[in-house]
């Protein structure tokens, strides 16, 4: 399957008016220390709920800008902030060529300044002419664990949901309380993901009532068509999942 007929799988089917109504833009976010780029996209009429995009490694590509693209086009405000905007390597990166300066760079965050960040990006989604006051997460693997920790950590979210999150056992704290749903989806196959990974996560889930699903067969970034791992089946099971959570937010 070519890379284009892969992204056809992402791309909504029938929902072209909606694709042509809905307006995106290249913006900025005021942070405590500067202006972090973002993209967003919003629906062309109507308000919905807000939906924060946690990128995955590789930043702001065309598989995330499509996310919020496809999102807008259901009535939703999306926006997904460049939290590498800070970095000396801040651009958009390739699975293909770049997994090694993605990886540098995520090791390099400051994992609480860019929660502040978060913070103010919920915010600034909040505030657009579109968002109905409702917010929902979705943190794809590095976003993974900013997921858990914005239910967690009163950053006002009213829904999370982690695609096959990276290493979010290292960012659970003794007496997490999520303050809203909280969905974690894995691959079967994830190799960042080990059984002890698993079962760390899957602990605090289901001691606080979260979802927890593991797709067969599907391995690391199953969700991202330009990803070697794409797996359609296991994507569009997560993303119904995450649709479903997000229809109840849409009133």
């Amino acid at each position: 399957m070519s890379l284009k007929e892969k992204r056809m799988t992402r791309t909504l089917t029938g929902f072209d008016e909606q694709l042509r109504a809905i307006t995106r833009e290249q913006t900025r976010i005021a942070v405590a220390d500067g202006q972090m780029d973002a993209y967003g996209a919003a629906p062309g009429t109507d308000k919905g709920p807000g939906v924060i995009v946690v990128t995955h490694v590789f930043g702001i590509d065309q598989d995330m800008k499509d996310v919020c693209d496809e999102l807008a086009a259901r009535g939703c405000v999306a926006l997904a902030p460049n939290f590498f905007w800070r970095d000396q390597d801040s651009g958009v990166l390739a699975e293909a060529t770049d997994v090694q300066r993605a990886i540098g760079r995520a090791m390099r965050i400051d994992f609480p300044k860019s929660m502040d960040e978060l913070r103010r990006s919920i915010e600034a989604l909040k505030r657009h002419p579109r968002c109905n006051g409702k917010v929902v997460l979705l943190g794809y693997c590095f976003g993974g664990p900013y997921a858990w920790r914005a239910a967690c950590d009163g950053l006002g979210v009213d829904a999370s949901v982690s695609f096959h999150g990276t290493y979010v056992s290292k960012y659970l704290k003794p007496g997490d309380k999520p303050s809203c749903p909280v969905a974690f989806h894995y691959g079967e196959r994830d190799h960042l993901a080990p059984a002890e990974e698993l079962a760390a996560v899957k602990a605090v889930a289901d001691a606080n009532g979260c979802s927890f699903v593991v797709h067969p067969d599907a391995g690391h970034a199953y969700m991202m068509p330009a990803n070697s791992h794409y797996h359609p089946e296991a994507a569009r099971k997560s993303w119904d999942a995450a649709l479903q959570l997000i229809a109840t937010l849409q009133a």
